[in-house]
């Protein structure tokens, strides 16, 4: 539906911070997560949505689940478990999918972690990202530009463990410095640990994917440490 269109894929990076967003009302952009804490900043709204994060989202889901009356022309994707858990409901412009489970320990890579066919299942990801990038790949997006991609992460000391254990993190205070907005993992708000070399692998397994099907990938962040991609200046896209 989207053949040859070019996309860009928003990650929640505070590096948005020092771009002009404004520069996006026209473009098909994809948004994920906490997206909508910049909503009170820009005039435009993303035309899809991605959220995957079994511990995010149910978390969220008050404000996830109202998102698509909101907007009823953004197109809604999320694992199908969401549904059938009763986290989040169905509207009219929200699409379910399989999720499979990665297989990083399949001999051919990149085959057991970034789909060619969504309508056989999305891959797991650890990075809500690479799960924009198979939808955006397969709907036939090309080219595709990261911004807000800074895959950098410091846990701020007042950040504490829920039950002792590192991997579920809970916020104490609004001090997120990792997102665009210090509220994104504040206060109260629950989160994985994350887990940069696993983005890393995975953005280099999109890659591989991405070069064999001749869809150009570019990364337009404001400095951050993905290098995977090319870079490109993102004042330079308008």
């Amino acid at each position: 539906m989207y053949k040859n269109q070019r996309g860009i894929i928003m990650g929640n990076g505070p590096s948005l911070n020092k771009m002009d967003l404004d520069l996006l009302g026209n473009d098909s952009v994809w948004g994920s997560n906490r997206c909508y804490l910049l909503f009170d900043r820009i005039n435009w709204r993303p035309q899809f949505y991605v959220a995957v994060d079994k511990r995010v989202v149910p978390d969220n889901r008050e404000q996830i689940d109202s998102l698509p009356g909101q907007m009823p022309e953004t197109k809604f994707f999320y694992p199908v478990e969401f549904r059938s858990r009763g986290i989040l409901q169905s509207h009219p412009n929200t699409y379910w999918y399989d999720e499979k489970p990665m297989r990083v320990d399949m001999a051919e890579l990149p085959e057991g972690t970034f789909t060619r066919d969504v309508s056989r299942g999305v891959f797991a990801v650890f990075t809500v990202t690479v799960a924009a990038l198979q939808l955006a790949v397969f709907l036939g997006f090309n080219p595709i530009y990261l911004i807000g991609c800074d895959t950098s992460y410091v846990i701020p000391a007042t950040v504490q463990a829920e039950g002792g254990n590192r991997e579920k993190l809970v916020g104490t205070t609004d001090d997120d410095p990792n997102h665009f907005d210090s509220r994104y993992f504040g206060q109260g708000r629950l989160f994985h640990e994350p887990h940069v070399a696993r983005m890393l692998f995975h953005y280099h397994e999109a890659r591989l994917v991405c070069d064999s099907l001749g869809v150009k990938i570019y990364n337009a962040t404001v400095g951050g440490n993905l290098e995977e991609f090319p870079r490109v200046d993102y004042r330079d896209l308008f």
